[in-house]
């Protein structure tokens, strides 16, 4: 069984599809996730029997659907954080689908089974005008729990919200895979770090959600 954790992880990677617009004509944040859960949950409705039996679709979908719609080379940015200056060009495309492929795959079986298992119920939007960072706050009502806060940290890049950290019950994804990734790197470098991931390990997800809080935002 996954964890409370790792379920709203679930949720913030099925919220994170987000709509192309004009710089002239942006879609909020808010409209933004609120898209995503319906589409998303709708195509796996669907399909979900088909992708039981190839799960290699539902990761073709998980591509296509949700991988763009994030800020992945920020993200790898964040999480490196001050390895990201000695890594080079190759280290950092190569971490960045590394650890792409391990969430996308880690989590793809995880949202076929609880899809139907919780329901979004989304906050007001508290955003300033000219804002180019926001966090949309939701919170997910479970069958089997209280609710669970959970936070979309987003910034606007290129005419376009895209996400760059999931806040669970106030616990960064970004700051928790920083310091795994930190302590593996001193153990084997950057390089054997990489190497394990394109094996298709796996970092172990966040574990508490208390006393941390988003990585912050930013350039």
């Amino acid at each position: 069984m996954k964890t409370i954790l790792e379920r709203g992880f679930l949720a913030g990677l099925i919220g994170a599809l987000c709509i192309g617009a004009a710089v002239a004509n942006v879609t909020p944040p808010d409209e933004v996730v609120k898209g995503t859960t319906a589409s998303l949950q709708k195509v796996i409705g669907e399909r979900q029997n088909e992708f039981r039996a190839d799960p290699n679709k539902l990761y073709a979908v998980m591509e296509q659907m949700v991988v763009p719609r994030f800020d992945l080379k920020y993200i790898t940015q964040l999480i490196l954080a001050r390895n990201w200056k000695g890594a080079s060009e190759d280290q950092r495309a190569r971490f960045q689908v590394a650890f792409k492929n391990m969430l996308m795959r880690s989590y793809a079986d995880a949202l076929l089974e609880y899809h139907n298992a919780v329901k979004t119920e989304w906050q007001p939007l508290r955003m300033a005008d000219g804002a180019t960072t926001a966090t949309v706050h939701s919170k997910l009502l479970r069958q089997d729990g209280p609710p669970l806060p959970l936070g979309f940290a987003m910034r606007l890049k290129d005419g376009e919200w895209k996400v760059y950290d999931i806040i669970i019950e106030n616990l960064s994804l970004v700051t928790n895979f920083r310091s795994q990734v930190n302590s593996e790197i001193k153990k084997q470098g950057l390089d054997g770090l990489i190497q394990r991931l394109e094996r298709g390990e796996s970092l172990a997800a966040p574990k508490s959600g208390k006393g941390a809080g988003s990585s912050g935002g930013g350039d």
